[in-house]
Formats: structure tokens, sequence, C-alpha cells
């Protein structure tokens, strides 16, 4: 019998699009200089960890007014988070029913409330500000239901420890210009995308909430406006996809790879 040969596995698709790491780094600088000329630095939020952890919880797939809606509504019904984790989780589902999966939030929140309160004696996760970025990032990490991107806006949000949150815009802009391959899941993009920044929580900041803004402004998942984009030239979506269909000449650039 006649089989049918194996497709290779393309390494770039699930790693970086090139080999030259000090390459990739600049390109990532650049943009990240770029996008915030663009947009300016963005105001740190004030809230503090586990109000973080409710708030990142929360907009799990959920538009940011909705989140604002639920996270308000919480406060405002139980008037602390010791309160939300021991009343019952239908009235806590019903104060969060604006969002999506209210049915899935409400217990992982006072699960996760619960375990903290059990390992530290309180609802507080404030230490984390005073531990390493390592330690914090494995603390939160054995907690089930907080996942890199949960992890790592608490950390960076309200701890200031330099490590890269990425949400879907931060995925799908890092693909599009090239920073990473086709195939990296959001998961994975997490240390391929820091191990290309310092070690610096203001500049992963940055870089975070720039093409976070990017994506929500011009960046779209459909019908991005690159005719508004200052990233033409460093970008692989540009090349190949834009340009090529309509025919033009490729644009060329001396100072990075555009793959």
């Amino acid at each position: 019998m006649r089989q049918t040969p194996k497709r290779q596995r393309n390494s770039a698709d699930y790693g970086y699009t090139t080999s030259d790491i000090v390459v990739l780094s600049a390109k990532a600088l650049e943009i990240t200089s770029r996008l915030t000329a663009k947009y300016g630095i963005a105001a740190w939020p004030e809230k503090d960890p586990m109000s973080m952890l409710v708030d990142i919880i929360l907009s799990h797939r959920t538009r940011d007014e909705q989140t604002a809606a639920a996270y308000a509504q919480l406060l405002k019904h139980f008037g602390s988070w010791e309160a939300v984790r021991d009343a019952p989780t239908q009235e806590v589902q019903q104060t969060i029913a604006n969002v999506n999966w209210p049915e899935v939030k409400a217990p992982r929140l006072q699960t996760l409330m619960r375990r903290i309160t059990e390992e530290r004696g309180e609802l507080n996760l404030d230490f984390l500000r005073d531990l390493p970025a390592e330690e914090g990032v494995a603390w939160l990490g054995r907690m089930e239901g907080v996942g890199p991107k949960t992890t790592a806006c608490v950390l960076l949000f309200s701890c200031n420890k330099a490590v890269l949150p990425v949400d879907t815009h931060v995925q799908r802009l890092s693909i599009r210009l090239g920073l990473i391959g086709s195939k990296v899941s959001a998961d994975n993009a997490h240390g391929l995308l820091q191990a290309l920044l310092p070690n610096d929580a203001q500049t992963i900041y940055n870089f975070h909430k720039g093409l976070l803004r990017h994506g929500q402004r011009i960046c779209f998942y459909e019908r991005p406006q690159c005719q508004q984009c200052p990233l033409t030239d460093l970008c692989g979506y540009y090349k190949t996809v834009v340009r090529l269909d309509a025919g033009l000449i490729q644009p060329s650039s001396r100072d990075f790879p555009i793959t």
C-alpha cells in the first residue's frame, strides 16, 4: 500500500521565526518604542494583587466594560473579598451574571479565595510584592485555574514584576509582526516573547500595553487598518499578505528581517 509521506514540522512555526535572537530582541524593542510613542505610556493599575486576581479571572473572554461592571458589583453587593469567599456560590454567580461563564467563574473565585486563606491565614496576596518574580510565578502557578496570563497580570500590574502577560492581542500581533511563529500558543508565547525583552517591568509593561492598544485600535483580527500602522516596515503580515496580494513591490528593512 502506498503511504502518504508525512509532512515535516517546521520548527519556526512553533518558536522564533529566525535563529538570530539579537535581531529579534532589537525588533521587539523597536516595536515597543514606536507603539509607546504613538499611544503614550499607559498608567499603571492601582489594584492590590488580590483585587487584580479577581479582576483578571472575571475578564476571561469578557469585554472590558462587562468586567469592570462585574468587579464593581461584587464589591458593592458584598463589601469585601472575604464576604465573596463566604457567600453562597449562587449569589456570587448572580452578581457577576453579566460576564461570560459566571457559572464557572463564581466557584473558581471562591475556591481560589479559600485556598489562599488556608495557605496564608488571610485573604491577601500582598506578600507577592516582596517575592522574586520566579517565586511569585511558582506560587501562583500552583493554584488551580490560574494560568500563565493570569499569573503574569497579577505580578506585572500589581507587583511591578518583570513578567509578561500574553493575551489574544499580544499573541496575534507578535505572530503577524514575525516575532514568533504562526502556531505558537498563547501559553508558549509568554516565555518566548519575554526572553526577547529586558528584565525591566516598565519595558515589559510598555510592550504589553502597546500591542494590546494597537490590536484594539488598528491591527484588528479582521481587516487590520495597515494604512494607519507605524510598523509596516517590520511586519511579516504586511509583506506576505497585504503587499503581495495587492501586487506591490515588497518592502525592505535594513535593520530587521521581515519573516
